[in-house]
Protein backbone atom coordinates (compact mmCIF):
# COMPACT_ATOMS: atom_id res chain seq x y z
CA UNK A 1 0.00 0.00 0.00
CA UNK A 2 1.43 3.14 -1.02
CA UNK A 3 -1.02 5.42 0.85
CA UNK A 4 0.40 5.40 4.63
CA UNK A 5 -2.45 7.39 6.09
CA UNK A 6 -4.92 4.02 4.79
CA UNK A 7 -2.06 1.71 6.17
CA UNK A 8 -2.43 3.34 9.41
CA UNK A 9 -6.17 3.08 9.19
CA UNK A 10 -5.68 -0.64 8.28
CA UNK A 11 -3.34 -0.98 11.26
CA UNK A 12 -5.85 0.01 13.62
CA UNK A 13 -8.38 -1.93 12.10
CA UNK A 14 -6.30 -4.74 12.43
CA UNK A 15 -5.93 -4.52 15.86
CA UNK A 16 -8.96 -4.04 16.90
CA UNK A 17 -10.62 -7.27 15.13
CA UNK A 18 -7.65 -8.89 16.82
CA UNK A 19 -9.21 -7.82 19.89
CA UNK A 20 -12.99 -8.37 19.13
CA UNK A 21 -11.54 -11.93 18.23
CA UNK A 22 -9.77 -12.58 21.86
CA UNK A 23 -12.92 -10.78 23.74
CA UNK A 24 -15.33 -13.41 21.78
CA UNK A 25 -12.53 -16.81 22.59
CA UNK A 26 -12.61 -15.94 26.09
CA UNK A 27 -16.36 -16.05 26.28
CA UNK A 28 -16.68 -19.17 23.94
CA UNK A 29 -13.48 -21.12 26.09
CA UNK A 30 -15.54 -20.92 29.30
CA UNK A 31 -18.53 -23.07 27.38
CA UNK A 32 -15.84 -24.90 25.70
CA UNK A 33 -14.32 -25.79 29.24
CA UNK A 34 -17.83 -27.64 30.70
CA UNK A 35 -18.07 -29.11 27.20
CA UNK A 36 -14.51 -30.75 27.77
CA UNK A 37 -15.64 -31.59 31.46
CA UNK A 38 -18.74 -33.60 30.33
CA UNK A 39 -16.60 -35.45 27.21
CA UNK A 40 -14.29 -36.43 30.28
CA UNK A 41 -16.47 -38.77 31.53
CA UNK A 42 -16.42 -42.35 31.49
CA UNK A 43 -19.91 -43.06 31.43
CA UNK A 44 -23.03 -41.86 29.70
CA UNK A 45 -24.72 -41.18 32.98
CA UNK A 46 -21.84 -39.69 34.34
CA UNK A 47 -21.83 -37.20 31.39
CA UNK A 48 -25.83 -36.47 31.54
CA UNK A 49 -25.53 -36.07 35.76
CA UNK A 50 -22.40 -33.17 34.95
CA UNK A 51 -24.52 -31.97 32.28
CA UNK A 52 -27.51 -31.88 34.60
CA UNK A 53 -25.51 -30.02 37.19
CA UNK A 54 -23.46 -27.58 35.03
CA UNK A 55 -27.07 -26.78 34.02
CA UNK A 56 -28.88 -26.04 37.10
CA UNK A 57 -25.82 -23.79 38.57
CA UNK A 58 -25.28 -21.58 35.21
CA UNK A 59 -25.91 -18.01 34.66
CA UNK A 60 -28.82 -16.47 32.95
CA UNK A 61 -26.51 -15.12 30.97
CA UNK A 62 -24.45 -18.07 29.75
CA UNK A 63 -27.85 -20.16 29.06
CA UNK A 64 -28.65 -19.76 25.07
CA UNK A 65 -24.64 -18.98 24.80
CA UNK A 66 -23.85 -22.40 26.05
CA UNK A 67 -26.68 -24.24 24.11
CA UNK A 68 -25.55 -22.53 20.42
CA UNK A 69 -21.99 -23.95 21.26
CA UNK A 70 -22.93 -27.03 22.08
CA UNK A 71 -25.13 -26.92 18.65
CA UNK A 72 -22.13 -25.39 16.70
CA UNK A 73 -20.06 -27.91 17.62
CA UNK A 74 -22.13 -30.66 16.56
CA UNK A 75 -23.34 -29.44 13.25
CA UNK A 76 -19.51 -29.05 12.03
CA UNK A 77 -19.25 -33.01 12.48
CA UNK A 78 -20.27 -33.39 8.90
CA UNK A 79 -20.03 -36.95 7.89
CA UNK A 80 -18.61 -38.21 10.89
CA UNK A 81 -21.91 -37.60 12.83
CA UNK A 82 -23.66 -39.62 10.52
CA UNK A 83 -20.82 -42.35 11.35
CA UNK A 84 -18.78 -42.57 8.23
CA UNK A 85 -15.48 -43.04 9.83
CA UNK A 86 -12.45 -44.11 7.83
CA UNK A 87 -9.90 -46.43 9.44
CA UNK A 88 -7.63 -43.94 10.88
CA UNK A 89 -10.46 -41.63 12.33
CA UNK A 90 -11.84 -43.53 15.34
CA UNK A 91 -11.03 -40.70 18.22
CA UNK A 92 -13.01 -38.70 15.97
CA UNK A 93 -15.67 -41.32 16.06
CA UNK A 94 -15.73 -41.79 20.18
CA UNK A 95 -15.57 -37.87 20.23
CA UNK A 96 -18.12 -37.84 18.12
CA UNK A 97 -20.57 -40.35 19.49
CA UNK A 98 -20.04 -38.28 22.77
CA UNK A 99 -20.95 -34.96 21.19
CA UNK A 100 -23.96 -36.39 19.67
CA UNK A 101 -25.02 -38.03 23.41
CA UNK A 102 -24.23 -34.08 24.99
CA UNK A 103 -26.34 -33.04 21.73
CA UNK A 104 -29.85 -35.74 22.86
CA UNK A 105 -28.85 -34.85 26.61
CA UNK A 106 -28.74 -31.35 26.22
CA UNK A 107 -31.88 -31.39 24.24
CA UNK A 108 -33.81 -33.20 27.25
CA UNK A 109 -32.46 -31.27 29.87
CA UNK A 110 -32.55 -27.89 28.35
CA UNK A 111 -35.87 -28.04 26.34
CA UNK A 112 -37.08 -24.68 24.61
CA UNK A 113 -40.04 -24.05 27.36
CA UNK A 114 -36.92 -24.65 30.24
CA UNK A 115 -34.19 -22.49 28.23
CA UNK A 116 -36.58 -19.42 27.84
CA UNK A 117 -37.38 -20.02 31.96
CA UNK A 118 -33.83 -19.96 32.77
CA UNK A 119 -33.03 -17.16 30.59
CA UNK A 120 -35.88 -15.01 31.82
CA UNK A 121 -34.01 -12.57 33.91
CA UNK A 122 -31.30 -11.97 31.34
CA UNK A 123 -33.87 -11.55 28.56
CA UNK A 124 -35.31 -8.47 31.50
CA UNK A 125 -32.04 -6.98 31.59
CA UNK A 126 -31.16 -7.25 27.71
CA UNK A 127 -34.31 -5.85 26.90
CA UNK A 128 -34.06 -2.88 29.75
CA UNK A 129 -30.51 -2.44 28.29
CA UNK A 130 -31.93 -1.97 24.62
CA UNK A 131 -34.71 0.85 25.84
CA UNK A 132 -31.89 2.36 27.22
CA UNK A 133 -29.95 2.45 24.11
CA UNK A 134 -33.11 3.67 21.98
CA UNK A 135 -33.48 6.68 24.38
CA UNK A 136 -29.82 7.77 24.39
CA UNK A 137 -29.94 7.54 20.76
CA UNK A 138 -32.94 8.80 20.57
CA UNK A 139 -31.68 12.09 22.84
CA UNK A 140 -28.40 12.15 20.85
CA UNK A 141 -30.51 13.22 16.91
CA UNK A 142 -32.58 15.42 18.79
CA UNK A 143 -29.41 17.30 19.67
CA UNK A 144 -28.21 16.98 16.62
CA UNK A 145 -31.47 18.45 14.79
CA UNK A 146 -31.59 21.04 17.16
CA UNK A 147 -27.48 21.63 16.48
CA UNK A 148 -28.45 22.05 12.87
CA UNK A 149 -30.99 24.04 13.51
CA UNK A 150 -28.97 26.42 15.51
CA UNK A 151 -26.54 26.54 12.79
CA UNK A 152 -28.88 27.81 10.13
CA UNK A 153 -30.43 30.54 12.58
CA UNK A 154 -27.58 31.76 13.12
CA UNK A 155 -25.09 31.06 10.08
CA UNK A 156 -21.42 32.44 10.32
CA UNK A 157 -21.58 31.81 13.99
CA UNK A 158 -20.06 27.87 13.74
CA UNK A 159 -17.16 27.21 16.40
CA UNK A 160 -17.21 30.86 18.01
CA UNK A 161 -17.21 31.64 21.50
CA UNK A 162 -19.27 34.63 22.58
Amino acid sequence: LDDQEESRWLFVLKIVQEGVYRELAKSVNRYLEHIWYILRMETRKERRELLEKLVDVMPTMDVRPFVKVVDNIVSTLGTAAKGDFNDGVMEIGKLTNKLLQLKRDMEEVLPPERIREMSKDADEWAARQKERLAKQRKMATQRLKGSAVDDIERPGRRGEVE
